[in-house]
This record gives C-alpha cells, sequence and structure tokens, in this order.
C-alpha cells in the first residue's frame, strides 16, 4: 500500500466521522513528545544519583578522567551551538 492510497482511505475515514485529523495528530506527537521528556529527565536523574554515589570512593585519577570527560564535552556543545 502506498502512502498516497493510505491518505486516501483515511481521508474518506475522516469525512464519514467528520473528524479534523490535524488536531488529533498534534495532540499524539505533543504526547510522544512530552513522554520521551519525562524519559529523559527521569534517565538524567537517575545517572546523577549514581554518579553521587560512585564520587565517593572513586579514586583520584578517576575523578581527574571524569572531570577532563565533563570539560572536553561542554567545550565541544560550546563550539557546536552557535
Amino acid at each position: 500500500m502506498s502512502l498516497q492510497t493510505l491518505e486516501n482511505i483515511t481521508g474518506q475515514f475522516s469525512q464519514l466521522l467528520h473528524v479534523n485529523p490535524t488536531p488529533l495528530a498534534s495532540t499524539f506527537i505533543i504526547i510522544g513528545l512530552s513522554i520521551l521528556i519525562i524519559l529523559l529527565l527521569g534517565g538524567i536523574a537517575y545517572g546523577v544519583v549514581q554518579a553521587f554515589k560512585t564520587l565517593p570512593n572513586m579514586p583520584f585519577r578517576g575523578f581527574v578522567i571524569l572531570m577532563l570527560v565533563i570539560a572536553t564535552f561542554l567545550l565541544v556543545i560550546g563550539i557546536l551551538i552557535p
């Protein structure tokens, strides 16, 4: 089935039911993006908690390497944003 055929079929259903599919599609997109953002924030929070649990037990060399990785990441982000 091609996309044009699928569009024709869904268009016929929306005309039969007198439904405008655009707001519904926008609602689904907003809900999907909000779920992704919530998962991302949850993952970040989990990672921060795990990092703070690990940080006191980390040797000095590992801590310095972690700081170098964070500094490099921030520099790359700062260069790529503009």
